[in-house]
């Protein structure tokens, strides 16, 4: 799944998704704080670790067990895209995307990108976590058909998934 280095996520060539190097993680690293920081401090009431999230996010980029895309638009870095492939769910443990790039319809247009290759690959769900507190994003994957399964409390987080047998028309892609 997602096997290229280079993946067109929609219509428009000039969204793309490009596999990370090493290279990347300084930038993935500064647009987490830049844009995840305000919702993960109160999530997790100050507790959240940083410096343990850029071990986990440098080791993604080089390790065979996640997949790691930085998000561009015409070749400019807007954003980055972290998940790893289970057996029958793709877990993604983050999508980030610089705030001029929100509510463009590149979010979208990433999920609907990740239902298409994970039916075509047999998996039957996709899971991820959002904070509580991030009422535009749970708003956002509810829209995309992602429930409610679970909560983490510690983190003020809730598990979501999408169950991709439900999701039948991608018609509109």
């Amino acid at each position: 799944m997602l096997s290229s280095d280079i993946i067109i996520i929609s219509n428009n060539p000039e969204v793309v998704l490009r596999r990370a190097t090493s290279a990347d993680a300084e930038f993935a690293n500064e647009l987490s704080i830049k844009i995840m920081d305000s919702v993960v401090a109160v999530a997790w009431n100050g507790r959240f670790r940083w410096e343990s999230w850029f071990k986990d996010l440098e080791e993604a980029i080089i390790d065979d067990i996640h997949m790691f895309f930085i998000v561009c638009v015409e070749e400019e870095n807007v954003g980055y895209l972290w998940m790893n492939e289970e057996q029958t769910t793709l877990w993604i443990t983050a999508i980030v995307l610089e705030k001029q790039w929100q509510r463009q319809g590149i979010m979208g247009q990433i999920i609907n990108r990740l239902i298409i290759e994970c039916k075509n690959s047999g998996k039957e769900a996709i899971e991820l976590g959002v904070q509580q507190n991030n009422q535009a994003a749970l708003d956002f994957y509810y829209k995309m058909g992602f429930v409610k399964y679970d909560t983490i409390r510690s983190a003020n987080t809730n598990l979501l998934r999408l169950e991709l047998k439900k999701r039948k028309d991608l018609s509109y892609i």
